[in-house]
């Protein structure tokens, strides 16, 4: 056993990769939101499958459209929905516009998790907003809402080089 410690982790540094600070964010909000769940019965489920019912709640209703929201495919959405139904949190329902498609709705319990969840969001980014102040926080989240909703940059073109031999 040695006897040295490790420091302790300093103030963070202004040149740390803007990436890995995102995700150390995200990944803390996250805990935040699922620790809220254990309690409440559903400590089961995966981060993916909570966002999920986020989304829905907020009117994202059909598989298509969750899976390009979260960058997973249709089939993978799928599977997460099919679970959520299973647990009694969403329903599928005839589409009105698209008789192949099914549009997703919560259920009463899916409703009463859906509430839960936004309200851990809110706990977690009043944490955040006692520790930078409302209007860093501000500025932070018009800074990434900006980002998030602009256009994606084309993809560079390849040169593809044919050699005839």
């Amino acid at each position: 056993m040695s006897k040295h410690r490790q420091p302790a982790p300093g103030p963070a540094s202004l040149g740390e990769d803007l990436g890995v600070l995102l995700a150390a964010c995200c990944e803390r909000v996250v805990r935040t939101v699922l620790a809220a769940l254990g309690p409440a019965g559903y400590g089961h489920l995966t981060s993916t499958q909570a966002i999920t019912l986020l989304f829905i709640g907020r009117g994202i209703n059909t598989v298509t459209q969750l899976a390009e929201r979260s960058g997973l495919t249709t089939q993978a959405m799928s599977k997460i929905c099919a679970v959520l139904q299973a647990d009694g949190l969403l329903d599928r329902q005839p589409h009105t516009d698209d008789a192949r498609s099914r549009r997703l709705a919560l259920t009463a319990d899916g409703h009463r998790l859906h509430d839960l969840l936004s309200q851990a969001g809110a706990d977690a980014e009043r944490a955040w907003t006692d520790l930078v102040g409302a209007q860093t926080l501000q500025t932070v989240r018009a800074a990434l809402a900006a980002f998030a909703h602009s256009p994606e940059p084309a993809a560079p073109a390849t040169q593809v080089r044919l050699r005839f031999t």
